[in-house]
């Protein structure tokens, strides 16, 4: 029975970093029905009234207009004043009187906005144009949360468990809703660590390593989207070395072999990678006004180094100045140790005009989790991080190294600004531990019925979609009464 072979799994003894598991769940349909079902229930979530509120919310601003700016010119560009205003009142029709002809500076690369720009080319530059493509990207990461925890626990169940909760999670939603860079970057580095866990299984079953390229490949649209994709892929190319050293020592082929075959080729990823990032660019390097795109001529800099690179160089020295020195105050701030108990999350808007038939409105869009899952998905990252370090378990190493990567390296800069919402990045990893981990809490249920020990798990997930409901409204920017939203704000911090 699955709930035998997963219990083995876990609780035997094993060699570290074991990558043997012999069990394998039902495949075919019965592998994605759950998955599936998941991702209707995350598609329900995020779309409809996807142009609510019509407003720029938020980071907005910055990216709703640098795509609009790539997709007519190639770069970004300034916008004249009141942009935004104009932008809303013109219904997605003359965009370009928005821009004036001078460069804008930017501090991230392009892929992320390029995204939020397919959906405006295709339903125009208004609020569900511009999130539509983001959204889409949050649908898909239930997918793929819930079939790589299926792949990793050997568990149709805990996988489509995984899925369902990353389905309700309430910043996830708010997040899939929002035209800003994280939902793509935390997708694309989901897409890594899957392909990461593909090649895992393939090498150990002496396949090609194809999988591991397209994990690169991954990553480096994760880099060109944001700079923290750097954090996934130097974890996880550790991660596979590792694997890989363990694979050669079961074989007995020794540290010359590791060296020869797996070390000195991986040095070829991180150049894949940043060949991708310069690539990104595309549209800076073809054009002759991006932000300091003639750095190199203007300075009289000599190089054997194309002059667009230099140019290109320099204006990333910038960009590397700007982040390393961000410690402008802000009211929404959030210290990157209270990220994972949701203490201070983002409103990314609020109004208070009287919509909603009472003589006191509110309206607001605020990623916040939903505190069941984020409240035990703590415990149970403790739990997974005990089963990596003490068991070296196949299933847990994997997840507390990805959620590692996304939150750890964030602690190092306690003074910079920061935002908790940028915890898209590792909320998959989180939902699968706890997947993972409820049925671990659950496992000793004896009964003669091989589903009995999941009726636990599932009245975990139906609090949480219950909770999903009463927090729905302040998701997704639905006016409410002021009584209505004060019930909601548990906390002091979340207000």
């Amino acid at each position: 029975m699955e709930t035998t072979q997963v219990t083995e799994s876990i609780q035997s003894k094993r060699a570290p970093f074991d990558l043997d598991l012999k069990t394998k769940p039902a495949g075919g349909w019965a592998g994605w029905r759950g998955p599936l079902a998941a991702t209707g229930l995350a598609a329900i979530l995020r779309l409809p009234y996807l142009g609510q509120p019509h407003a720029v919310i938020f980071d907005e601003t910055y990216y709703v207009k640098d795509s609009l700016a790539l997709l007519n010119f190639g770069h970004e560009r300034k916008v004249i004043e009141n942009a935004d205003a104009a932008l809303l009142a013109s219904g997605g029709e003359n965009i370009q009187s928005i821009f004036t002809d001078a460069a804008s500076y930017i501090v991230h690369p392009p892929v992320g906005k390029w995204i939020i720009a397919s959906g405006e080319a295709i339903f125009g530059a208004t609020p569900f144009g511009w999130r539509i493509a983001i959204a889409i990207l949050g649908i898909l990461s239930v997918l793929l949360t819930a079939r790589i925890a299926r792949r990793l626990t050997n568990s149709n169940f805990i996988g489509t468990v995984a899925g369902l909760l990353l389905a309700l999670d309430g910043l996830h939603i708010a997040m899939s809703r929002s035209a800003l860079l994280d939902m793509s970057l935390s997708f694309f580095v989901l897409s890594a660590f899957g392909f990461l866990i593909m090649d895992r299984d393939s090498a150990n079953s002496g396949g090609s390593k194809s999988w591991r390229w397209a994990m690169v490949t991954a990553l480096g649209l994760a880099c060109a989207t944001k700079w923290s994709g750097i954090y996934f892929a130097a974890a996880f190319g550790i991660l596979m070395l590792v694997w890989d050293y363990e694979r050669r020592s079961k074989r007995l082929e020794g540290l010359k072999v590791w060296l020869t075959k797996d070390f000195l080729p991986a040095l070829l990823m991180p150049f894949v990678i940043i060949a991708i990032y310069i690539s990104s660019w595309v549209g800076w390097f073809r054009s002759s006004g991006g932000w300091n795109r003639n750095w190199a001529q203007e300075n009289d800099v000599t190089s054997w180094i194309p002059d667009a690179l230099v140019s290109l160089f320099h204006y990333h020295k910038d960009m590397l100045s700007f982040h390393t020195n961000l410690v402008t105050p802000h009211s929404y701030s959030a210290n990157p140790w209270s990220w994972p108990l949701m203490i201070r999350p983002t409103s990314f808007y609020y109004e208070t005009d009287p919509t909603c038939g009472a003589d006191k409105c509110s309206q607001e869009v605020i990623p916040l989790g939903n505190p069941l899952i984020w409240w035990d998905g703590v415990i149970a990252l403790a739990i997974i991080i005990y089963f990596a370090v003490a068991r070296r378990h196949s299933a847990a190493l994997p997840i507390a190294v990805a959620f590692a990567a996304g939150w750890v390296p964030w602690l190092f800069f306690p003074a910079r600004t920061t935002f908790s919402f940028y915890s898209v990045a590792f909320i998959p990893y989180t939902v699968m531990a706890l997947a993972l981990v409820l049925y671990l809490a659950n496992e000793r249920v004896q009964s003669d019925k091989p589903i009995a020990w999941r009726w636990p798990t599932l009245t975990f997930v139906l609090v949480a979609a219950a909770l999903t409901a009463f927090f729905y409204p302040i998701l997704t920017g639905h006016s409410i009464s002021y009584e209505m939203w004060q019930l909601r704000m548990w906390l002091p911090s979340w207000v």
